[in-house]
């Protein structure tokens, strides 16, 4: 299969271009990070971003955009432009030929009110980059024909962008215990990807175990023993402008599939 994949040279994007391109071929694109065998894209140089999409590929996986919930907020006519946008371009692109999209989005489309969600249940995203990805998901759904994959929070140690180990670099570090997720190991998104692409519509993936931000943490710096001191922290002692949904749950009534517990995941990251 021949994929473009959109944000190759990011934390998840060069985890799926480390699998991926171990069984197709792969054209992987950066923004600032330049890499060996990838082509330079901003997303805003539509043209170029039109060009690249419809150059006969058998599938595009839209990883890139504004992912940063806080610089999401702080600018949202740039988080449209980057989140939004882009889909608006790649469906026109693409319209009349093959080549399918699949649109990784955000467990950040829904409020976090409820025990878990299911790809059934009704979207309310209480920030701005939420917002921006049920926009992108809207685009492509009414197309009919393509794949919104939502994600939650991806851990692990990326090929060349360290983003998730970033945040354990200091000597504190301060995380939510009133943050509840079910984390995706980030080697097993490719694969999974992989068993999901020939569908349509929406789709969820989940890592197995439903843990805290604070626990995640702490587990993940106990494993690889980080210079630093995990602190727990709720909402009040975090001051933000930017809301996060206090549970987000992913899980699937469309196929069966989890990401890994947590402690057969460490145990990888353990050994890399």
């Amino acid at each position: 299969m021949r994929i473009l994949l959109l944000g190759a040279s990011g934390f998840v994007g060069g985890g799926l271009w480390s699998r991926l391109a171990e069984r197709h071929e792969v054209v992987g694109t950066y923004a600032t990070r330049p890499l060996p065998g990838m082509v330079r894209l901003d997303l805003r140089d539509e043209p170029r971003l039109a060009a690249l999409a419809a150059d006969g590929f058998d599938l595009v996986v839209h990883a890139a955009g504004l992912v940063p919930l806080e610089a999401a907020e702080a600018d949202p006519a740039l988080a449209h432009r980057l989140n939004v946008r882009p889909v608006e371009v790649l469906l026109d692109a693409v319209r009349g030929s093959a080549t399918r999209l699949l649109l990784l989005s955000s467990d950040n489309v829904f409020d976090g009110t409820r025990p878990r969600y299911t790809e059934d249940d009704a979207r309310a995203p209480v920030n701005v980059y939420g917002r921006t990805k049920t926009a992108a998901e809207d685009l492509l759904l009414a197309e009919g024909g393509h794949l919104v994959v939502r994600i939650p929070l991806v851990f692990g140690r990326g090929p060349w962008a360290n983003t998730f180990l970033a945040r354990l670099s200091g000597p504190t570090t301060v995380a939510r215990t009133d943050l509840v997720c079910a984390p995706v190991y980030l080697p097993s998104l490719g694969p999974a990807l992989a068993r999901l692409w020939d569908r349509t519509g929406v789709v969820h993936y989940g890592g197995a175990d439903v843990v805290t931000r604070f626990e995640l943490m702490s587990r993940v710096q106990r494993a690889l023993d980080l210079p630093t001191r995990v602190t727990p922290a709720q909402e009040a002692d975090t001051p933000s402008a930017c809301r996060r949904p206090p549970r987000l749950v992913l899980r699937s009534t469309r196929h069966g599939l989890l990401g890994p517990g947590l402690d057969e995941a460490l145990a990888h990251l353990a050994t890399g």
